[in-house]
């Protein structure tokens, strides 16, 4: 009996180790995602455009071509222009921030295919960017979608236009769209700094919890 019982009680003890480390993610985890919309992605917004009426129109008639496209055929695209703006190099990098808003128009997961860039001397450069979707919404339901570009450096001052090329909405009505543009490197959260360290404290913890069962 007295064996079984030391036996269990270093499962106990990892397990509640375990519990404990699950716990403290969780707790570093909630912070993240209540700042989630207040995240600054550079040192400095620099401006927001908002995409006019008739750009969400002219979505709205790409939406309904690419309805009737047949499989294997490439979907239209509608291609929306900003103001041009002034870019030094010292405010690298620069990163766009898509944000669309629009209501669910069933029960389900709803997203937007859209893509934004940069024009600069005529020529357009695109820039990878995650897909824009949210799951579970009821129909009705307001959604704010983000979008975020991978950050562009340039060698030397230069203008720009941001540019968003919209492709598909999936169970969405658009109701609005705005680009903001932002300056410099993205500050690192507190949070973040926190959880780069959990690998190396939870392996810290681990040693320590198997140099302690040695001893038992």
């Amino acid at each position: 009996m007295h064996a079984l019982t030391m036996n269990r009680g270093p499962g106990r003890a990892w397990s509640g180790l375990m519990a404990a480390l699950a716990l403290l993610a969780l707790l570093l985890a909630a912070p993240a995602r209540a700042q989630e919309g207040a995240v600054a992605w550079g040192q400095q917004l620099m401006e927001t455009q908002e995409l006019s009426a008739e750009a969400l129109a002219r979505f709205l008639q790409t939406q309904e071509k690419n309805a009737q496209v047949r499989p294997g055929n490439d979907p239209a695209t509608d291609t929306w222009s900003g103001r041009e703006m002034n870019l030094t190099a010292a405010g690298n990098p620069y990163t766009l921030v898509l944000k669309a808003t629009g209501v669910a128009l069933a029960d389900g997961d709803a997203g937007v295919r859209m893509q934004a860039g940069w024009v600069f001397d005529g020529k357009t450069t695109q820039l990878p960017m995650p897909g824009m979707a949210q799951k579970g919404l009821r129909a009705g339901q307001t959604v704010e979608l983000v979008g975020v570009s991978t950050p562009v450096t340039l060698n030397a001052d230069r203008k720009g236009t941001p540019v968003v090329e919209f492709t598909a909405a999936a169970n969405l009505r658009l109701e609005r769209v705005q680009i903001d543009v932002w300056s410099g490197q993205r500050p690192t959260q507190p949070v973040e700094q926190v959880m780069s360290w959990m690998p190396m404290l939870f392996g810290v913890i681990a040693l320590g919890f198997f140099l302690w069962l040695r001893r038992q």
